[in-house]
């Protein structure tokens, strides 16, 4: 590593993730964003957890313990917060993401760990209604009564619990109540209402805006009388195409849409705070091409490309980037969140030779040095939950496509990806030279073999009405 801070001296670093925004839907809608964006970045996994898993490890999710069986995040592996911790960093997580919770073992490191609405939902003694309404959806009305009669009696917290469950009702008659977002908002008025030091200060944040539902204000839907679209998008992958696909998009945009716009006042008061913010998606999402829809299905390219920035509004003399002069410069570097871990350590001094990853650092400077960080990228698929595939099976579908271990290779001009059925290249390239590559990869990687199925208890219901599942 090159140009440690010493101690006393660290930055402060924010850590933004834009949960499942497209690299060109990021293109069209923050052009405002200054800094350094790497035009070619990929995930190393299609979905939350494992994704999450590479950013706060610098391993592939194998490695790190985090799959579709194994989501609470494996207990033996030395996280970024705690490196953070150990160095003097003050850490602070805002969690929208479900997935992303101290229910599953994210706190880790952190020396307070908030959320969002949704998270708030998902206290151990807070009432499941989902799980419950699902059981006694035959009941009738007086199901509510038993269900309101079970939080007032039952061991659960009282208090939260009615609120959710009078925030659900609202959702389910299309109302928001007094949820404007799934939780932008909330980060604003959070980033806002703390102090922030400029030394040993590091902030996580996850925002899903961007995810389905696709719900943003009414303000910035292109038809306010419509509800959000209601699909599976794993179904929608095997055989079903979704009614209305052009609806489908048009709301995915009109989320996005906002999030930039919440996320420019967000970024407003981080650049004002913080030495470094680090904006980036977990993974993108699939709108129909390649007959793919959402990203639980496979590796496609638009679930794989990744916006990422590194911004530097504030950062301490000699560490400034082309982010000062209120610019973006561009570099084509091939690069995943491996890196973005190697990143984050370097620029708050903390060696490191347990990771796959290199820093972006000397590519953040005005004058960047012709430097190849890596040659290719690997990404993994897990398959899809025991639970969700007793779903698909019950309704009939066959699931052995989208239930099997799978993986892609990115080159600098070229994506290696095993779909469905069969492999696919993007660009022109060699497949034979670039399976062989993909083969060796996967052999190098040192899988935990111990690892145990999460308990979701309490959980299940709601990852799976929000897509995870």
């Amino acid at each position: 590593m090159s140009g440690h801070a010493t101690m006393g001296d660290e930055p402060s670093i924010a850590l933004v993730v834009l949960d499942t925004l497209r690299a060109d839907a990021f293109d069209e809608h923050f052009d405002w964003l200054p800094g350094v964006q790497f035009t070619n970045a990929w995930s190393t996994s299609h979905w939350t957890a494992p994704a999450h898993a590479s950013l706060f490890t610098g391993r592939y999710a194998s490695e790190a313990g985090v799959t579709i069986t194994s989501q609470d995040f494996d207990r033996h592996t030395t996280r970024l917060p705690e490196l953070l911790q150990k160095r003097g960093y003050r850490t602070r997580a805002f969690s929208c993401n479900v997935n992303i919770s101290e229910r599953l073992g994210w706190h880790h490191g952190f020396d307070a760990f908030d959320g969002g609405w949704r998270l708030r939902g998902l206290g151990e003694n807070v009432f499941d209604w989902d799980a419950f309404i699902a059981e006694h959806q035959s009941d009738g009305p007086d199901r509510y009564l038993r269900a309101l009669w079970r939080c007032v009696d039952g061991d659960c917290d009282t208090t939260q619990s009615l609120k959710q469950g009078a925030l659900m009702k609202l959702r389910d008659m299309g109302l928001k109540g007094r949820h404007r977002d799934d939780g932008a908002a909330e980060l604003l008025e959070y980033v806002r209402d703390r102090s922030w030091d400029r030394d040993r200060e590091f902030l996580f944040a996850n925002l899903m805006e961007a995810h389905r539902p696709y719900d943003p204000p009414d303000e910035y839907r292109t038809d306010p009388d419509a509800d959000p679209p209601h699909f599976d998008g794993v179904k929608a992958t095997l055989e079903e195409p979704p009614y209305e696909p052009e609806r489908i998009t048009t709301a995915y945009d009109d989320a996005v849409r906002y999030l930039s716009d919440i996320y420019r006042d967000i970024y407003g008061e981080l650049a004002a705070e913080f030495d470094y913010v680090v904006t980036l998606a977990d993974h993108g999402e699939a709108l129909g091409e390649y007959g793919a829809w959402e990203h639980g299905s496979g590796l496609y390219p638009p679930v794989m490309r990744v916006p990422l920035v590194v911004s530097a509004p504030g950062s301490h003399a000699g560490h400034r980037t082309p982010d000062a002069s209120g610019t973006r410069a561009t570099r084509d570097a091939l690069v995943t969140h491996l890196d973005v871990y190697a990143t984050l350590l370097d620029l708050a001094g903390i060696d490191s030779d347990h990771r796959r990853g290199n820093s972006l650092r000397p590519l953040l400077s005005s004058d960047p040095p012709a430097l190849e960080l890596r040659s290719n990228a690997l990404s993994e698929f897990h398959g899809i939950s025991r639970r969700r595939r007793l779903s698909l099976e019950a309704d009939g579908y066959a699931v052995a496509r989208v239930d099997t271990e799978r993986h892609g290779l990115a080159t600098a001009d070229c994506y290696y990806f095993e779909d469905l059925t069969e492999a696919r290249t993007i660009g022109d390239c060699d497949p034979a030279a670039l399976e062989a590559e993909l083969d060796r990869q996967v052999a190098d990687l040192e899988r935990r073999e111990d690892l145990s199925e999460a308990d979701l208890a309490g959980l299940e219901s709601q990852l799976e009405e929000l897509g995870y599942l």
